[in-house]
């Protein structure tokens, strides 16, 4: 049995190999925002998302940190947010939840929705699925808290900057920032190792399973959307593509599974990154999973034939390209 300072180091090792990749993206869209900001352009260009923003209750220029979230990564929204926050006003607990659940229901739509297709379902599908699936579920928890009074209180963000006059305070707050985001990407491995250890997976399973077989997903399905919940939507696909291929799962299972995995993935890493940044627990977790399971039903209930690929698109090449990408 390994010790634990091996298992820490494992950890660190993993987490420094992911941070790596990641600060390629960061490092540039850090830039970016900072030229933008000096420039003025920011409210500019935050202008065509304003609606959607007021809509939810957002200033419109977080739009530009939620658009950095789809197009790249969590991490990249995460930086462009701490770079817009001296220059917003004071944000609610309620704001940063509803932030946070626009956030995690689609985020790195262009990778994603790409394994989504590869699993069998329609990508244009998976792609309306998640942006629209994202502005109702903020706009309807932005009723809920908003209505009720709930939340209101001023957001405490742990992962945050100050206004800064001059380039090199500037540079020193980015490089604090991205060494802040390096623990957390190595704590995420080990939280990821502790899940694994402890058999969280197994015990959501038992919690959601009887839930996800009221909606018409199959048990071997249910396991899938387990393995995703828990540890991540690469994981899950991989599964599922393997059960697909094999003919365990039907081609609707395929669907229902894949597009409850898109919105709700990596339950309980990505929920507690975006409660660094003032988001409630309750509101990031249990109205994204309830949210989930309601536009669950409806898919199963209502599934429409567009949503699949036809068999022509698809090819045993293409095929066991898509099992060595997703697992």
């Amino acid at each position: 049995m390994k010790t634990l300072l091996n298992i820490l180091t494992d950890c660190w090792k993993d987490g420094h190999k992911v941070a790596l990749g990641i600060f390629r993206f960061l490092i540039p869209i850090v830039i970016l925002v900072k030229l933008l900001e000096e420039s003025g352009l920011i409210p500019w260009l935050s202008l065509p998302l304003r609606p959607v923003m007021d809509l939810i209750g957002l200033p419109a220029e977080l739009s530009l940190a939620w658009i950095s979230c789809v197009l790249v990564s969590i991490y990249s929204g995460l930086m462009v947010l701490i770079a817009l926050v001296p220059q917003l006003p004071d944000l609610s607990v309620a704001q940063m939840t509803v932030f946070g659940v626009l956030v995690l229901i689609a985020h790195s739509i262009i990778l994603e929705v790409r394994i989504a297709g590869q699993c069998g379902a329609g990508m244009t599908f998976q792609c309306l699925l998640r942006l629209v699936g994202s502005v109702v579920a903020a706009f309807l928890l932005h009723l809920i808290l908003d209505g009720f009074g709930l939340l209101q209180e001023k957001a405490t963000i742990l992962l945050s900057a100050q206004a800064t006059s001059t380039w090199d305070a500037w540079l020193f707050q980015q490089i604090k920032t991205l060494a802040q985001i390096y623990v957390i990407i190595c704590a995420v491995m080990l939280l990821q190792r502790f899940l694994d250890d402890f058999h969280i997976s197994e015990w959501m399973g038992r919690l959601l399973g009887p839930v996800l077989r009221l909606l018409g997903v199959s048990p071997k399905a249910v396991s899938i959307v387990v393995i995703g919940f828990t540890m991540g939507l690469l994981y899950g696909s991989g599964v599922l593509i393997k059960n697909a291929q094999e003919g365990a799962i039907s081609r609707r299972d395929a669907l229902c599974a894949i597009s409850l995995l898109g919105l709700s993935h990596s339950l309980i890493e990505d929920t507690l990154l975006l409660t660094l940044i003032g988001g409630s627990l309750w509101g990031l977790l249990g109205f994204r999973l309830a949210f989930t399971l309601a536009v669950g039903a409806l898919i199963n209930a209502f599934c429409p034939a567009s949503a699949f690929r036809s068999d022509t698109e698809e090819n045993d090449s293409h095929e066991e390209d898509s099992v060595d990408q997703c697992r």
